[in-house]
C-alpha cells in the first residue's frame, strides 16, 4: 500500500507541468541577473509569511489537544519547524543587498498580490477547515533548486553564488527537511477526508505559485514602461565587494 507521502507527491507531480514550465523560463531566462533581484524580492514576501503561519497553525492545533487525533503530533512538527524557518527571510535581503537594494526599499514597496493570495489562502484551510491542510503547502514549497543546478545557473548568468545565499541554504537544508516531513506525514492516522484536504490545498498552492511566477516575469517585461517605473528592482548585476 502506497505511502501517504507518496501518494502526495505523486498527485503534486501530475498537476505541475505549467508551474514546471514557469520555473524554467525564469532560471532559464536570458536576462536573469537583471531578473533575480525581482525574484528575490517575491520570495522574500512568501518567506517573511512561513513561520508566523506555521506557529499559527501550531496554535490552531492547541486549541484542538484532546479532540483531533493529529493536534499534538502536527502542533509539534508546526512548532520545531516554525523555529527552523525564522530568520529565513534575512538571507533574501542579503542576497538583494548584494545587488544594492537595500532593506528599506524592500520594506517600502508592496508585495505581489498573487503573495498575499498564496500565503492568505493558507490561513483558511488551517483556520477554518483543518490546521492539517497546511502539509500540502509545505509539500509544494520544499523542493529547491539543487546546488549543482545553482552552480550552473551561477556561471551561465554571472550571478555569484554569494549572491544566491538563500537559495543555497534551502538546496541543503531541505534536502533534510523532506525526509522529516515524510516520515511525520506517514506516522499520522490519517483519514481519507484529510488526505483529500492535503492533495486539495497541494493542488491549489501549486495554481497560485502559477500566478506567482507568471505575475513576477509580467512585472519584470513591463520594466520599459515609464508607468511602472520605480516598482521594479532592476541591477546591472551584484555588487563584488
Amino acid at each position: 500500500m502506497a505511502r501517504h507521502s507518496q501518494r502526495l507527491r505523486e498527485t503534486i507531480a501530475l498537476t505541475r507541468g505549467r508551474l514546471t514550465s514557469l520555473l524554467r523560463e525564469v532560471w532559464l531566462h536570458p536576462q536573469l541577473s537583471e531578473l533575480f533581484p525581482e525574484f528575490l524580492f517575491a520570495m522574500y514576501g512568501v518567506t517573511l509569511a512561513t513561520a508566523p503561519a506555521l506557529r499559527s497553525a501550531a496554535d490552531r492545533c492547541a486549541a484542538m489537544m484532546g479532540a483531533d487525533p493529529l493536534a499534538a503530533s502536527l502542533r509539534m512538527y508546526y512548532m520545531h519547524h516554525a523555529q527552523e524557518e525564522t530568520g529565513h527571510e534575512e538571507p533574501i535581503l542579503a542576497d538583494l543587498a548584494s545587488f544594492g537594494i537595500s532593506r528599506e526599499q524592500v520594506l517600502q514597496r508592496l508585495p505581489y498580490p498573487s503573495v498575499a493570495a498564496l500565503v492568505g489562502m493558507q490561513y483558511y484551510w488551517m483556520l477554518h477547515i483543518h490546521p492539517v491542510a497546511y502539509l500540502g503547502y509545505i509539500a509544494v514549497g520544499e523542493e529547491p533548486p539543487a546546488i549543482e543546478f545553482l552552480k550552473e545557473v551561477s556561471d551561465r548568468a554571472g550571478i555569484p553564488l554569494s549572491s544566491m545565499s538563500s537559495h543555497v541554504m534551502h538546496a541543503k537544508l531541505d534536502l533534510i527537511h523532506v525526509e522529516e516531513f515524510d516520515a511525520m506525514l506517514d506516522a499520522l492516522p490519517l483519514t481519507a477526508w484529510h488526505q483529500d484536504l492535503i492533495a486539495v490545498n497541494a493542488i491549489t498552492t501549486v495554481a497560485y505559485l502559477e500566478d506567482f511566477f507568471t505575475e513576477v516575469l509580467e512585472h519584470f517585461h513591463r520594466a520599459g514602461n515609464p508607468a511602472h517605473a520605480g516598482t521594479i528592482f532592476t541591477s546591472a548585476g551584484p555588487v563584488l565587494a
